[in-house]
C-alpha cells in the first residue's frame, strides 16, 4: 500500500505543533513513572492477551531482520506486513497473522528503524560496532504519545486495555500540571509494567531546600564502599540470597528445554529481580541521606567496572592475576555514582578527575607519598596521618571546592590564594621527578 502524501495545509499543522511542543519542553522537566498491573483485579484473559502481543512483537521484530537482507529497512510498513513468515522449533516455515493493534505494530517498526539509524551513526563516529540479531523474545513494546490516559488515581488506558487497574499513580499525586508523553509495555517475571513518561512544570520542581552548609567528600573503595570526610563509612552491599542459589543448583539438575526447566528459569529471574529492586532502594536511602545532611557532595570519577577485570603482577618470578570481582559484584556503588552524576546539574554534587592524586597529595604540606594497598594510614614526613580512606575522602572534598570555586567564581581570595600554592608546589615536585628520571635514562 503506498503512503498517502500530506497537502501543504496538513505539513504547516504538523510543523506549528511540533514548535509549540519544543516552547512547552523548555519549561518542563521529565520524569519516568513505573506503574505495576495490579494482578488481584485483572483477569486471566487480559494476561493472555499481553502474553500475545509480546509474542507478536517478536514476530514483527524478526520479520523486519529478514525483511533488510532483500531490501531497504526503511521501506518497511506495517501495513504490508500483517502477515509474517515465521519458523517453529523444527524449523518449519510458518505463516502467522499479526493481530497486534496497530499502535503497538508502528512503534515496533519505528523502534527497529531508530536503532539501525543510532548505529550507523555509531559507525560515522568510528565507534565498533555489531548488528541486530534475531530475538528469541521480547519484553518490552513501546506506546507512541498520544495514546496513553489516567483516568482516577487507579486505573489508567493504552491501546487494546480500556480499564486497566495498576499501582503507582500517587507518585503524580504531588504534581497538578503534568503532560503524558510517550511510555512502555513491559513484561518481567514478576508481571507486567506500564513505564509512561511524564513532563512536568520546572516550577514544581522541589525548590527551597534546608540549607545545611556542610559538604562532603565521598571515597569508593572495595573494604569499606564509602567513606565521608566526617569519618562515616557505609557498606553498599546486597548479597545473593540463600533461595537464589538453591534454585540455581535445581537448575541444572533439570533438563534444558522441559517445563520445570523454564518454571525454574522464571523463579531464578523473579529472585534476581528482587535483588536489583533491593539495591535501587537502599542507593536512593543513601542519596537522600546525603542530600538531606550535606548542601554538596564530591566525589571522584572512579573507574569501577576496571575494578571487576584481572590485573596481572609476577610473584616469584610467576605470573599472577587479582581482581575485585567479587567484592563489587554484589555492590551497588554504580548506582550510587550515577545519581550523584544526575545531580550534578541542580549543583548538588560535584565530580572531580580520576586522575587527581586524592590518596598521595598531603594537604598539609602538599608533597606526594607512595601508599600501597596494604597500608591503612597516611604518614607524610610533616608529621600528617590520618586513616587512608578519610584522608581520600578529605583530599576529594579540597579538589572538589577548589575546582567548583574555579567554575562559579565564588571562592574566598585567601583559600584559593592556599590551595593554588599547595597544587603549584605539587606541579614543582612532578616535574622535578620527571627531571630526575630524564637523568637516569641519559646515564643508562
Amino acid at each position: 500500500m503506498a503512503r498517502k502524501e500530506l497537502s501543504e495545509q496538513e505539513r504547516q499543522q504538523i510543523k506549528t505543533s511540533l514548535e509549540e511542543t519544543r516552547k512547552r519542553r523548555k519549561n518542563q522537566f521529565i520524569k519516568v513513572v513505573e506503574l505495576k498491573v495490579n494482578c488481584h483485579h485483572t483477569s486471566k484473559e487480559t494476561y493472555k492477551l499481553f502474553n500475545q502481543y509480546f509474542k507478536e512483537a517478536k514476530w514483527v521484530y524478526n520479520d523486519m531482520l529478514s525483511a533488510s537482507q532483500t531490501r531497504n529497512i526503511f521501506d518497511y510498513t506495517y501495513t504490508e506486513h500483517k502477515e509474517i513468515q515465521r519458523l517453529d522449533k523444527d524449523k518449519n516455515s510458518i505463516t502467522e497473522k499479526v493481530t497486534i493493534p496497530s499502535v503497538y505494530h508502528r512503534a515496533m517498526v519505528k523502534q527497529v528503524k531508530t536503532n539501525i539509524s543510532n548505529l550507523s551513526k555509531a559507525k560515522k563516529k568510528g565507534i565498533k560496532i555489531g548488528k541486530l540479531n534475531y530475538k528469541s523474545e521480547v519484553n518490552s513494546i513501546p506506546i507512541i504519545t498520544g495514546f496513553i490516559k489516567i483516568k482516577d488515581n487507579t486505573h489508567i488506558t493504552i491501546p487494546a486495555f480500556s480499564n486497566l487497574k495498576v499501582y503507582g499513580l500517587d507518585q503524580l499525586d504531588k504534581y497538578t500540571n503534568y503532560e503524558i508523553a510517550d511510555g512502555k509495555l513491559i513484561r518481567k517475571s514478576s508481571g507486567i509494567y506500564i513505564k509512561i513518561t511524564v513532563c512536568i512544570d520546572k516550577k514544581e520542581q522541589k525548590t527551597g531546600t534546608k540549607k545545611t552548609y556542610k559538604d562532603v567528600g565521598l571515597d569508593f573503595g572495595i573494604k569499606d564502599n564509602i567513606i565521608t570526610s566526617d569519618g562515616e563509612k557505609f557498606n553498599c552491599n546486597v548479597r545473593e540470597t540463600e533461595q537464589l542459589k538453591f534454585l540455581q543448583k535445581q537448575l541444572h539438575r533439570k533438563q534444558e528445554g522441559s517445563k520445570r526447566y523454564y518454571r525454574l528459569r522464571s523463579q531464578i529471574n523473579r529472585e534476581y529481580e528482587k535483588i536489583e529492586n533491593r539495591k535501587n532502594d537502599a542507593s536512593n536511602k543513601l542519596i537522600s541521606y546525603f542530600n538531606k545532611h550535606y548542601d554538596i557532595v564530591y566525589f571522584q570519577d572512579e573507574q569501577i567496572a576496571n575494578w571487576i577485570k584481572v590485573k596481572h603482577s609476577k610473584h616469584n618470578g610467576r605470573k599472577c592475576g587479582f581482581s575485585f570481582g567479587r567484592q563489587v559484584q554484589s555492590s551497588y556503588l554504580g548506582r550510587v555514582k550515577a545519581e550523584l552524576k544526575l545531580l550534578e546539574p541542580s549543583g548538588e554534587s560535584f565530580m572531580i578527575s580520576k586522575w587527581l592524586p586524592t590518596t598521595k597529595f598531603c594537604p598539609r604540606c602538599g608533597s606526594l607519598n607512595a601508599i600501597t594497598l596494604g597500608e591503612r594510614t597516611y604518614h607524610c614526613d610533616c608529621g600528617y596521618s590520618c586513616d587512608r580512606d578519610i584522608h581520600a575522602a578529605g583530599n576529594i572534598k579540597l579538589f572538589g571546592s577548589i575546582k567548583r570555586a574555579e567554575c562559579l567564581e565564588q571562592a574566598s581570595a585567601e583559600r584559593v590564594s592556599s590551595i593554588s600554592e599547595k597544587l603549584a608546589l605539587l606541579a614543582i615536585q612532578k616535574q622535578e621527578a620527571l627531571d630526575e628520571a630524564k637523568k637516569e635514562a641519559a646515564s643508562l
